[in-house]
Parts: structure tokens; C-alpha cells; sequence
């Protein structure tokens, strides 16, 4: 990674440009970091949970939004298919990503879509609205009823927040798994009823009503498996690995329902926001870290070891 100097381009039409002022280290950035995500290739500007100001527009019509501090949706879509048209953006064929096919929020000054902009706190937490916009969609695939047995691979931002959203839903039971026990003694502050290091304990509780995998290694999918009950449901919306192989034989024999969970619609962002602006997702700072743009790569390395004390670092152009 290098940091290097470039001039802001102008907005087009329809557009306007952020001066970014948080921007969260995403697992799916991590796994580029390392060349195993087929989607972001170098050269490129990553960062797609970037909350800032709007500081200039592309079109006259655009300026009310000029001085307010906005969570960006990072995707950007055609407008007029019919995924577009019901509020499913994610599925849109010509669906592009900020911080992937455009330049991202791990610079000063970004350009995004108009629409793109959510009104949101101007606090480090609003740089969450795009994580817990995922973690929405995923525990809304999972389906999760009152009493039910749940377990969330990886205590990561979204599998952090699952957690939070699974503990609204009344599950019984919220088992986060992870190999890092620094993150796992966060998972205590957001919800979850146990913890457990499954490269350190062998022996995890099994046939969980619902589980949701948001690493996405071959080893986690293969937990997710195993671990949910007979005519359960499991999620997968971790994407750190693209290939896995699966025991479909058992899957089949065991009516295991799979979900695949990409970002998520509309409606989960603005419920996302609203959350977030309304102060619901206060589980303190202890979690994540604010660092300077130069510390990228420094973040990115730490993130990716076991020993990493922060399910989240943040970084301030």
C-alpha cells in the first residue's frame, strides 16, 4: 500500500464529492489486501464505509446537500432494472461498487451518487451504517424466531452486529466463534450469550436453530454445516475465500437451507441510519481504533492477525 497525492476531480452530473472524515477497514478489503478477493484488483483506492461532508455537487439541483454529513451507499446501479425499481439494488446486472470500481474512502476527497447520501450523526459511529446495513440483510435471510439456538462465525464488525440485531429478535441463545479472543471478549458487550475459540476448543455445541458464517474461509463454512440443526437455515455472507467444497450429500439429507447474504436493499440502509442516528447502537468505544490515513497498511497487517485487539480500525484521512 502507498500513500500518494492526487488531485480531487470534479463531480459529474448527478454526483457530488465527500471530504471524508471516517473510513472502517471491511473484512472483503482485507482479503484484497492478501490477492484473494477476485473483485478488487491494484491499483485501486479501496473503502467503502466512509461517512463525511459534502463539500461540492455535480448539479445545482444537488445543493442542499452541500455541508451535511452523510453514511454513503456504495453502490451504484443502473436505476432502472427491476431489482432496481422494488429497492434490491444489490442484485442489479450492471451493479458497481464504490471503493471497488470507482475510487473509495481511504482518501481525502471522494465522488459518490447522489443518491448515495444518507443524512447521518457526525460521530465515527455513522461510518457503521454500511456494516450494519449487511448485517441487517443477513439476519433477515436467517429468519430468526423467538427461542431460537443461534451461532455467528466471526466477531468481526458484522458478525458483532448480527449478534446485536439477533439479541432484538429473542433468541435464546447467541454463540459467537472466532479465533481471536480479543474480539470474542468484545462479542460479550454486543449481545452475545457465550463465546467460544474454535481453533482453541474442538468440542462446540451443536444443531443451532440458525447460523450465520460472516468470515467465508472453507474451514467456517465447513463449521456452519456442521454445527446447524436438521432443517436449519445458515447464512453465508463472509467473502474471504471465493471456492469451497461442501458435503452436499449431507446438506441434501439433512434439508439444510443455505442463504447467500450480499450487502443488502435499500430499506436495510435506511433502517441501518436510522439506528445509528437515533443513538440504538451504543456499545462503546473499547472495540475499534481511529487512525490516520498513513497507518493503512500498519491497520491492515494487524487486523489480519489473530492477536489483532480490534474487531474494527477506522481510519481518518
Amino acid at each position: 500500500m502507498d500513500v500518494v497525492d492526487k488531485q480531487p476531480e470534479e463531480p459529474q452530473p448527478g454526483w457530488v464529492t465527500v471530504k471524508v472524515d471516517y473510513a472502517g477497514i471491511c473484512g472483503s478489503e482485507l482479503s484484497a489486501f492478501i490477492g484473494q478477493n477476485e473483485l478488487r484488483k491494484p491499483p485501486s483506492i479501496m473503502g467503502h464505509e466512509f461517512t463525511g461532508k459534502v463539500v461540492k455537487v455535480g448539479s445545482q439541483s444537488d445543493s442542499y446537500l452541500i455541508g451535511k454529513n452523510v453514511a454513503v451507499n456504495p453502490l451504484v446501479t443502473c436505476g432502472k432494472c427491476r431489482y432496481c425499481r422494488t429497492g434490491n439494488r444489490q442484485l442489479c446486472p450492471e451493479r458497481k461498487l464504490i471503493g471497488v470500481d470507482y475510487p473509495g474512502g481511504f482518501e481525502e476527497y471522494v465522488n459518490v451518487p447522489n443518491y448515495s447520501c444518507y443524512e447521518i450523526v457526525d460521530k465515527p459511529e455513522g461510518s457503521l451504517a454500511e456494516p450494519l446495513a449487511t448485517a441487517f440483510r443477513a439476519v433477515e435471510h436467517a429468519r430468526p424466531e423467538l427461542d431460537d439456538r443461534a451461532l455467528i462465525i466471526g466477531a468481526g464488525t458484522i458478525g458483532l452486529l448480527s449478534a446485536k440485531l439477533l439479541e432484538s429478535y429473542g433468541t435464546v441463545e447467541r454463540l459467537v466463534a472466532d479465533i481471536n479472543d480479543f474480539r470474542l471478549d468484545h462479542a460479550l458487550y454486543w449481545g452475545a450469550t457465550g463465546i467460544i475459540n474454535n481453533r482453541k476448543e474442538k468440542n462446540m455445541a451443536k444443531d443451532f436453530d440458525l447460523v450465520i458464517d460472516a468470515v467465508g474461509t472453507e474451514e467456517t463454512r465447513s463449521l456452519a454445516i456442521n454445527s446447524v440443526a436438521r432443517g436449519g437455515r445458515v447464512v453465508f455472507v463472509g467473502l474471504h475465500e471465493p471456492r469451497t467444497e461442501m458435503q452436499v450429500n449431507y446438506i441434501i439429507r439433512s434439508e439444510i437451507e443455505m442463504h447467500g447474504s450480499f450487502c443488502y436493499s435499500d430499506d436495510n440502509f435506511r433502517r441501518a441510519v436510522d439506528l445509528i442516528n437515533r443513538g440504538l447502537l451504543d456499545v462503546g468505544e473499547r472495540w475499534y481504533d481511529i487512525r490516520t490515513l498513513d497507518k493503512g497498511e500498519e491497520s491492515f497487517n494487524e487486523e489480519l492477525s489473530p492477536e489483532s485487539k480490534f474487531s474494527k480500525i477506522i481510519l481518518k484521512p
